[in-house]
Order: C-alpha cells, then structure tokens, then sequence
C-alpha cells in the first residue's frame, strides 16, 4: 500500500541534537524508524529564544492575580520568558501551510503536550501536573487537525498504534483535501471505512452522510465539515469490541469460500484476540492472506488491514496503559 510521507515537527533533543536543557539527546529507536515514512522538522524552542545549552531549569508558573494567566519563569535568573516563547511559537508554525503530526518531548514547559508541572510562584510548590507546554500548546491551537504524542507515551504498544494511524490518515485526508474533489473524498471515505468503524460507527455513520452531500454544499464546506468528524472519531483509541466487531465484517465477505476447518481456526483466533492471548496482527494477517486469495477487491483498499506501514508495527510494550494490543 502506498503512504502519504506526513510532516511531524519532532522536540530536537529526540535524537536530532544534545539540547535538551542538561545537555542530553535522547535517542529513541522507534524515531530513527519512523524517520524513514515522514518528513522531519526537527526545534527547541528554548534553544531558539537564547537559553543555551545547558541552561538553567524554566517553569510555568500561575499568576496569583489571575488564575487562568500562566506565565514562564526562569527561576535563576527571575527572566518572564512569556512573550519571547509565544512569539517565538507563532512564528516558527506560521511558516507550515499544514503539518500531520507533533512528537514532543514529554514534561517540557516548552514542548510538553500533557503532564506539565504549575507553580504557584517562582520558586514555589507545584499546583498542577497536568499543564502543557507554551509551545505544544500553541501548536494545538494552530493546528488542531494534528496526531500530537509525547515520546514516553509512544513506548505504549496501543498509544503508538493510534498515534501511527491518526498520524497516516490525516497526512492521507490532507493529499486528497488538496484536490478539493468530491470524488477522492467518496474513494478517501469508502477506503476507510473499516478503520473508522472500529472507531465508532456512529460517527462513521454521520461521516457517510457528510459525503452523500444530499445539502449540495460546496466541496470546501463538506471537506470541513468532515475534517471536524475526522478530529472527533479519533480523540479516543478504538476499544476491542469495536475491533471485534470489524473483523466479523470483514470475515462475512469470506463465508461462502471457506471450509468449516478455516472458518472454526479463524473463530478460534478471534477467541484468542478477546482474551488477550495474541496480538490483532494475527487476524488480520490471515483475513490479508483471503483477501489476496480470493481476490477481493474492496478490501485490499481497506486501510484497517494496515493503516500505517507493516515496517513500523512492532510489538514491544512498556506495559503502561495498555488494555488491548493491536
């Protein structure tokens, strides 16, 4: 299957350059791996406002006058960092027309998409730990249409997963959104069907009937109304009865081709699937395997069978929140 390469702006200090603030890098096998399906670009943001390297801690600290007011403090030196680090954003994103994704390093008050420690004050006790950085934040608000992950967070089996396919299907939707043509967005739409049913088929549902236009909008308004849905299916990752329930779609199209031995092994996987014992890897290999036999067309377009590339599914797990494995 062919990808569309995504850009995903990465924290520099991923494997790029030693700048994180003590001066390390951190080399990370599965970003070297990515590197070879997605166009990079690589920023520190506090390198870039003239902090140096190493350089004294910052920290985001809450205004005692105005509790939605965060500003960023560099302790040491008493500097409000504030200004230089939004301008410093604004600046560096404007210049993409459109991005895919953001890797970040994770609780950076720059770069940090969640877990972010507050103060109270300059040198005073953490408030928060749930903050996100000024740079991810802006990217956020930015661009909003976006796969956006923090670098621990990736060595989750599962979040990588979800990560990988929100970041493919949207540098995919972006190609077609170019075009503006009602036509790639029903082909965009009939090939991922399976996939954002395991998402949710209520929204794939309302997603349909974007594309059938029975309205007669314009192609611009559809295409936005339906990039909306598309941000809305994949805020959460699918669960396995979603899953499940997409493999039985998909093993329908093989009933009357199979023998009763197939049929009984393949119910026997799927079995194994619900109760944890084997990776989704293992069906959907062998419903790939009938799809090429039996020559099914429409389901050799179907990105859930592999929504991103094979070369970068891989099955090491931290073991941190991870319920279901792909």
């Amino acid at each position: 299957m062919d990808f569309v390469k995504p850009r995903v702006v990465i924290s520099k200090c991923l494997g790029f350059e030693p700048c994180y603030y003590s001066g390390q890098m951190f080399n990370i096998d599965f970003i070297d791996k990515l590197g070879k399906y997605v166009d990079y670009y690589p920023v520190c943001p506090e390198l870039e406002i003239g902090l140096g390297v190493p350089r004294q801690t910052i920290r985001i600290v809450r205004n005692k006058n105005d509790n939605k007011d965060l500003r960023l403090f560099q302790p040491k030196t008493e500097k409000d960092l504030t200004e230089k680090m939004n301008n410093f954003s604004e600046d560096f994103l404007k210049q993409f027309d459109a991005l895919d994704g953001f890797i970040f390093k994770e609780r950076s008050p720059s770069c940090g998409p969640q877990n972010v420690k507050i103060y109270s004050d300059i040198q005073g006790q953490v408030i928060h730990q749930d903050g996100v950085g000024f740079f991810a934040q802006k990217a956020n608000q930015l661009f909003p249409f976006t796969a956006v992950e923090g670098d621990g967070r990736l060595n989750n089996l599962q979040l990588r997963e979800h990560f990988l396919t929100k970041l493919f299907t949207f540098a995919s939707f972006r190609k077609i959104n170019e075009t503006n043509r009602m036509k790639n967005l029903v082909k965009f739409h009939s090939d991922n069907k399976y996939l954002l049913m395991a998402y949710d088929q209520e929204v794939l549902n309302e997603m349909g009937r974007i594309v059938a236009n029975h309205e007669k909008l314009n192609s611009e308004k559809v295409y936005n109304l339906y990039r909306n849905k598309l941000i809305e299916i994949f805020k959460e990752k699918p669960n396995y009865k979603s899953i499940l329930n997409v493999l039985n779609h998909i093993f329908g199209y093989f009933k009357n081709e199979l023998i009763s031995d197939e049929k009984e092994f393949f119910l026997n996987i799927i079995d194994k699937y619900r109760e944890n014992k084997v990776p989704l890897s293992v069906p959907i290999h062998l419903l790939n395997a009938w799809i090429i036999e039996y020559e099914v067309d429409y389901l050799k377009d179907q990105s859930f069978i592999e929504p991103f590339p094979n070369e970068l599914v891989d099955l090491t797990d931290s073991g941190k929140n991870n319920d279901r494995l792909r």
